[in-house]
């Protein structure tokens, strides 16, 4: 107990080195809170975007689809197959995808066609949400295009198209289609060539009948695993294909596991940067105080008794400025994670790994955001002091007393 009080006191002998150290403790701890909320926020943006912003978070298709997307390869009736889906916990959406050619004056273009039903697309991913200029799907012959094709295209709102292709039935389809939208960047896939139009105008282009080529699906509950989802909607639809966007699109998912790591790396650098101003801070503190710690070993302080104190010194000093710095790392991360970080003036948004980001950047707040910096600190605070403190505690007190 006296050694408590000993070191409580002796924090606050020399206030001004306190506070200061104090304030480095804050200062680093935020900042580092706030980092780990920033790069996991756009870790989970991207997870987010990969889903939301192009295949949804599991597809439904004709065995065999995927080796050669032909457009024969249809599902029949659509809507009884999507009143099941409901049914298993799920949201659901019919999807059709067919090539052609699409023009607007002296510019022509490959093109995707990708026809969605502009209601239930809305509940299974957030193209609504994603528009750079102009409005969704609202009326027949709209299309929304990528920004790169329309760029390609010196298409602007209100333009007409003519989309040429080979229909199902073996004839030229072709019309004129009007530019209701267009979309902020994606992917390369859909920004450099991707025409959206409603399935209603799909169908009367392709010649195709009441089918899709998938079904694009999103969990009611974002916390239930999607494997285990696949499964059950598997038993529900066994004639058909169902697969997770992780199955469909390997590439991206190995690119975000990666990502996650490098995330790792790049958060303990973070750290080791705002702790080395503890360890600078923490050795400055115990060497300004080493005249004053022979005194103490002069009046019969033993080495074990100056380290013991040293370390409970250090620990409350700590402590004080580690809570203190949680509390304004919390209150920082969790104003990104409400309001976010504004780069619209910086750039309109950005592709990182193939998939986009959005300008307006957000943090998460979560415990594994908070915690290790808070720790990794606090432990490396008190690592920190080991050096200084036996040196002073080894040091002979005439040594101590005439140390420079």
């Amino acid at each position: 107990m006296l050694y408590l009080k000993l070191a409580w006191r002796n924090i606050w002998r020399n206030s001004r080195r306190t506070l200061i150290t104090q304030f480095a403790l804050i200062v680093a701890l935020s900042l580092m809170i706030a980092c780990s909320g920033l790069t996991w926020g756009l870790v989970k943006q991207m997870e987010r975007n990969a889903t939301l912003l192009g295949p949804g978070e599991l597809q439904i298709h004709r065995p065999g689809y995927l080796d050669d997307r032909s457009i024969y390869r249809v599902i029949d009736h659509p809507h009884t197959l999507i009143a099941t889906l409901e049914q298993s916990g799920v949201k659901a959406a019919s999807r059709l995808h067919g090539f052609g050619l699409v023009s607007h004056g002296e510019n022509s273009s490959g093109t995707q066609v990708l026809g969605i039903d502009p209601v239930k697309e809305t509940t299974v991913t957030e193209f609504h949400k994603h528009l750079f200029k102009g409005s969704f799907l609202q009326q027949a012959k709209d299309v929304l295009l990528g920004k790169k094709i329309a760029v390609t295209l010196d298409a602007v709102i209100g333009d007409e198209l003519v989309i040429v292709t080979q229909a199902a039935d073996g004839s030229i389809g072709n019309d004129l289609y009007r530019v209701a939208g267009i979309l902020k960047g994606i992917s390369e896939e859909i920004d450099r060539s991707t025409v959206m139009m409603s399935l209603a105008d799909f169908r009367s282009l392709f010649s195709l009948h009441d089918v899709a080529t998938e079904i694009a699906l999103r969990r009611n509950d974002a916390t239930e695993d999607l494997t285990l989802i696949r499964n059950r909607i598997k038993l529900a639809v066994p004639d058909q294909e169902v697969k997770t966007w992780k199955e469909i699109f390997p590439a991206v998912s190995d690119m975000l596991e990666l990502t996650d790591a490098s995330i790792y790396i790049l958060l303990t650098i973070i750290y080791l940067a705002g702790s080395l101003i503890m360890l600078n801070t923490m050795l400055m503190s115990v060497f300004e105080r080493i005249k004053e710690l022979g005194i103490m070993m002069a009046i019969g302080f033993r080495p074990m008794q100056v380290l013991l104190l040293i370390f409970l010194e250090t620990f409350f000093l700590t402590l004080c400025g580690a809570l203190m710095g949680l509390a304004c790392g919390v209150s920082l991360s969790l104003y990104l994670t409400y309001y976010g970080l504004d780069l619209t003036s910086i750039t309109e948004g950005f592709s990182f790994v193939g998939i986009a980001a959005e300008p307006h950047w957000f943090a998460v707040t979560t415990f594994n955001t908070v915690c290790p910096p808070f720790i990794f600190l606090f432990v490396l605070s008190l690592l920190a002091v080991i050096y200084p403190a036996i040196k002073a505690s080894l040091l002979k007190p005439v040594d101590a007393l005439v140390f420079h």
